[in-house]
């Protein structure tokens, strides 16, 4: 294939993007400007990424790069004690420094074919190119020239970073690879380890709303804002300030729309979400894998360009969406037992209600269960699907492409399911109403999809029965 992709960005979503599609095959060019505050920054990366990174060819790399681990958090929230969070099953992620991490990631991307050239993006690179990706983060180079950007119109947070190193172990830590929380009454702070007796001390800041000591150096603000978080405070009585402090706007956008012909807006260059939701770098891993199956599927299957850039639109607005509810949660918690400011300007989230299904407030909703223990209860049923529903082909992806299947169309689900926990609903929408036992339609729906558990099938008949797919004769 001769057209031309071009990157600009080789953070974490640029190297992924170009690391794929230099990889399936594309000619790939990245436009990377080495430096910033950025690479200074220590990440977490939970271990839910690792089926990402396994998609995406990185996971062995990744954890060859020696990267400490990352077993859990321990929080501080809302003048609540101390909780200590493990991860499930004793999973690991990685604390990472964002400018080892993006190194592993664009090794990868020329190992694959990638081009990196470093410098500006000329319009003659854009002109050349087939399809442009912009993953340049915060700078939205191609975001802003085209008018994309939405700032956001909520409050602006400013993140505040210093690296501290004790000279013992860090007091008060039962693991030391624990990322650390902690709120106070107008912010909030957290800590990262970035090595032995090494740790980022990090408070997110309202320019507007927090009462900083205004007038004086940089590191005496910082100081007296940390000194604020007073679970991590004792903390720092026997460490060094050794880098920084240093600044960066953590200040939530989004775009207008994030694709359109011949362009795709990728991780931090088409939305950062509020640092309360977590997870950013895991956002722009996944947002770089998905812009790249698009831009895939457009060159190679022009007759689904439009729909390969729509769906992609609609996922980032998605997943946007999803993470601003959940900082609006924490940050509702928090202004329950703080009223202050800070907080209660943060417990709303002003975006769309158009999100995909949440499969887990789906299975949780009052309604599921009542039909789940309906169904338990019924020595036989009759069903069959509803007057309002219909199957009606949707985009989805499969391998490196979008493709159009079959979803389930209803009142509730007007962009179409497809998919609960890895039942296919499509699949038991048409299983159910052939057998009269509900442990036969499990038994059905099990012998379809062998790797499917059994809860999982009567989850997923319960959610179809409560939103009307199916209904009782």
């Amino acid at each position: 294939m001769d057209d031309l992709i071009l990157i600009i960005g080789a953070g974490p979503a640029g190297a992924v993007a170009a690391k794929l599609l230099a990889t399936w095959g594309h000619r790939v060019v990245v436009i990377h400007r080495p430096g910033g505050d950025n690479e200074r920054l220590g990440e977490s990366i939970p271990p839910s990424v690792d089926k990402l990174l396994l998609e995406i060819g990185a996971l062995e790399a990744i954890g060859a790069a020696g990267f400490p681990p990352w077993r859990g958090n321990t929080v501080w929230w809302a003048d609540e004690p101390a909780r200590v969070e493990t991860f499930a099953d004793q999973a690991v992620g990685y604390q990472v420094l964002r400018r080892d991490f993006d190194q592993v990631l664009r090794r990868l991307a020329v190992e694959a074919g990638a081009e990196i050239r470093q410098g500006p993006v000329a319009d003659e690179d854009a002109a050349a190119a087939a399809i442009v990706i912009d993953a340049s983060g915060r700078a939205g180079v191609l975001a802003r020239r085209r008018g994309l950007r939405v700032d956001g119109t909520g409050p602006r947070t400013i993140a505040v970073a210093g690296t501290w190193r004790s000279a013992s172990d860090w007091p008060g830590i039962d693991d030391d690879s624990h990322t650390l929380v902690a709120s106070y009454a107008d912010g909030w702070a957290w800590s990262v380890p970035v090595g032995p007796r090494l740790r980022q001390f990090s408070v997110m800041v309202d320019p507007a709303r927090t009462n900083l000591a205004r007038g004086g150096a940089s590191r005496e603000v910082y100081l007296a804002e940390v000194a604020k978080a007073r679970p991590l405070a004792p903390m720092l009585a026997q460490a060094a300030l050794v880098d920084g402090p240093w600044g960066a706007d953590a200040s939530v956008y989004s775009a207008q729309h994030y694709s359109g012909p011949g362009f795709l807006l990728v991780g931090d260059a088409g939305s950062a979400i509020d640092p309360l939701s977590s997870f950013g770098v895991k956002k722009a891993l996944a947002s770089a894998w998905l812009g790249a199956v698009a831009a895939h599927t457009a060159l190679v299957r022009p007759g689904m360009a439009d729909e390969a850039y729509a769906f992609f639109n609609r996922r980032e607005r998605d997943v946007f969406a999803a993470a601003q509810r959940q900082a609006a949660r924490f940050a509702a918690n928090a202004a329950a037992r703080i009223a202050h400011p800070y907080w209660t300007a943060r417990a709303e989230s002003p975006v769309d209600d158009g999100i995909e299904p949440d499969v887990n407030a789906l299975v949780a909703d009052a309604a599921v269960q009542q039909a789940f223990a309906d169904l338990r209860a019924r020595p036989s049923v009759s069903l069959t699907m509803g007057g309002d529903v219909s199957v009606e082909p949707r985009a989805a992806v499969r391998g490196r492409e979008i493709v159009m299947e079959p979803h389930i169309v209803a009142p509730t689900w007007p962009r179409g399911i497809r998919y609960i926990r890895n039942v296919d609903l499509v699949q038991l929408l048409q299983i159910a109403p052939q057998h009269r036992d509900v442990g036969e339609i499990c038994a059905a729906g099990l012998a379809a999809a062998p790797n499917v558990a059994l809860p999982d099938v009567l989850g997923a008949l319960a959610v179809l029965l409560a939103h009307g797919a199916l209904r009782h004769r």
